[in-house]
C-alpha cells in the first residue's frame, strides 16, 4: 500500500501528531508499505508500531523494517533494519505479540528465521531468534534466547514426523574479567525450571526452596564461576562424610564454533550426534562446608588421566563459599593449565563454545539424605556431552546478542557540539 493509505490506517490507533512523527523519519524517495502491525513491545501498555517498506527502483532484494515506540507522547524510531528476502517482499513479515516484535525472514525453501525484539530502558534488545534449516531429510529447529539465555535445539525427521534429537539448556556467557556489560546484554544465567530438575521434584516447594544463578568471567590464566543459590534452609555438615549443600560443574573443553557443532556434526547431509563421552570431560565437585570452621572443598576429576602439568596446576584451583541473606554463594577459580590449556581458548577474535552444566544439590533435612533435590542448567546426562549446557568465551570486541540504544545518536551529536 502507499504510505498515505498506511497513515490513514494508523490514525485508528494513534493521534495524527504521532503519525506525523513517523513521516519525519521516512526516506524522501518513493516506497510502498508491505507489512505492518500495531501492539506493545515496550511493556508500557501503549501502542507501538512496526512496518516494512520496499523502496521504488530498488534492484536488490531488500526490505527496510522500521520499529517505532511511544516515548513520552512521541513515536520515536528505535530500530531500522535492512532484511533480504528470497523471492517475494512478503516473505519479510512483522508482527507484535506477547510484548515482543517479531521479524520473519526466508532464506530459501524450508530455511526461515524469526527474530524478536523488546524495548527495555531506552534500549532495543534482540530478545530471541527461532530458525529452521533443512539438512537432507532432517529439519533442524533452533531457538536462542539472548535475554533469558535458554536455548533449545531439535532435529526432526520430517518424513516420519519424529524427533531424532532434542536439547534444552542454558547459555553462560563468559566475558573478560573487569569488562563492563551494558544494560540489555545478559551475562547471568538464572535457573528455576522444573524441566531442569532430574531428581527430587517432589520435595521442591518453589524458588525460595531452590533456585540459583550462574555467572562466569575469565582472564588470560584463569576461568571463574560465581554461583548464587537461593535456599530457605541451608544444611551444613557435622562431619566430613555428612550430607551438605553441594555443587558440581561439568565441562567439555573441546573448542566448538557453535552449538550445532557441539551437539552434532553433519556428514553427507546426515547429523551425527555427539552423544558419547570422550576425553576432555572434567568434573568439579564442591562441598560448601559449614561456613564457620569446615572450609569448602573442591575435587577435580577427568575422563582421562591428568598430565603432570595438569596435576601441578590443579593445586591452584580455589573455592570460596559463604552465606547470604537468601542462601549461599560459591566462587570457583580454575587455572586453564589444569584443563590442558596454556591460556584462555579464544583465537582469531572468535567466540568459542565449551559444553558446561552446573548442578546444584539441595538437602532440606540433614537426617533424611534421601530427601534431596537436584537442579541443573540443562536436561542433563553425565555421560552424554550433547546434553551439556553451553559456556561461551566472548572476546572483548564482541557480545552475546545485540542491542540498539535509542539515545546513542543524540549523545554523539551532543558530544560533537561540545567539540569532542
Amino acid at each position: 500500500m502507499y504510505f498515505s493509505e498506511f497513515c490513514k490506517r494508523l490514525e485508528m490507533y494513534f493521534h495524527p501528531d504521532l503519525v506525523a512523527d513517523i513521516h519525519k523519519e521516512m526516506p524522501p524517495s518513493d516506497f510502498l508499505v508491505w507489512g505492518w502491525d500495531v501492539g506493545d513491545f515496550s511493556g508500557d501498555d501503549n501502542n507501538d508500531v512496526a512496518f516494512s517498506i520496499r523502496r521504488s527502483g530498488q534492484k536488490d532484494k531488500i526490505i527496510d523494517v522500521y520499529l517505532f515506540v511511544d516515548i513520552d507522547g512521541f513515536l520515536t524510531k528505535v530500530g531500522e533494519f535492512q532484511v533480504n528476502y528470497f523471492e517475494l517482499p512478503l516473505e519479510v513479515g512483522v508482527a507484535i505479540r506477547h510484548n515482543l516484535c517479531y521479524v520473519t525472514q526466508k532464506f530459501k525453501q524450508f530455511n526461515w528465521d524469526i527474530k524478536s525484539y523488546k524495548f527495555i530502558n531506552n534500549v532495543l534488545v534482540s530478545y530471541d531468534i527461532y530458525s529452521t534449516r533443512r539438512i537432507g531429510k532432517i529439519t533442524q529447529e533452533t531457538c536462542k534466547n539472548f535475554y533469558d539465555l535458554r536455548n533449545t535445539k531439535r532435529y526432526l525427521n520430517t518424513a516420519k514426523n519424529t524427533t531424532e534429537f532434542w536439547a534444552d539448556y542454558l547459555v553462560i556467557p563468559s566475558y573478560s574479567r573487569g569488562r563492563l556489560v551494558y544494560s540489555g546484554f545478559s551475562d547471568e544465567a538464572s535457573v528455576n525450571y522444573i524441566e531442569y530438575v532430574p531428581e527430587g521434584a517432589y520435595w521442591l516447594t518453589g524458588a525460595s526452596d531452590l533456585s540459583y544463578s550462574v555467572n562466569s568471567v575469565y582472564d588470560d590464566q584463569y576461568l571463574y564461576f560465581s554461583i548464587t543459590v537461593q535456599d530457605d534452609y541451608v544444611v551444613t555438615p557435622f562431619c566430613d562424610t555428612c550430607v551438605s549443600e553441594g555443587i558440581e560443574i561439568w565441562l567439555d573443553v573441546h573448542d566448538y564454533k557453535d552449538a550445532s557443532e557441539r551437539l552434532a556434526t553433519i556428514s553427507n547431509n546426515v547429523p551425527l550426534f555427539n552423544n558419547q563421552a570422550k576425553e576432555g570431560i572434567y568434573k568439579f565437585t564442591i562441598r560448601a562446608g559449614d561456613f564457620i570452621t569446615r572450609q569448602p572443598t573442591v575435587i577435580m576429576s577427568s575422563s582421562t588421566e591428568l598430565t603432570p602439568i595438569q596435576k601441578v596446576a590443579s593445586r591452584g584451583i580455589n573455592v570460596i563459599c559463604d552465606l547470604n541473606e537468601k542462601g549461599y554463594f560459591c566462587i570457583l577459580k580454575i587455572p586453564f593449565t589444569a584443563l590442558g590449556r596454556t591460556n584462555v581458548p579464544i583465537t582469531n577474535n572468535e567466540i568459542v563454545e565449551w559444553g558446561c552444566t552446573v548442578k546444584v544439590i539441595d538437602y532440606d533435612n540433614e537426617f533424611r539424605p534421601e530427601e534431596r533435590t537436584v537442579m541443573t542448567t540443562s536436561i542433563f546426562q553425565e555421560d552424554n556431552p550433547s546434553t551439556y549446557g553451553s559456556l561461551l568465551f566472548i572476546p572483548d570486541e564482541k557480545w552475546y546478542g545485540d542491542i540498539y540504544n535509542v539515545l546513542q545518536a543524540k549523545l554523539v551529536n551532543d558530544l560533537k557540539e561540545f567539540g569532542f
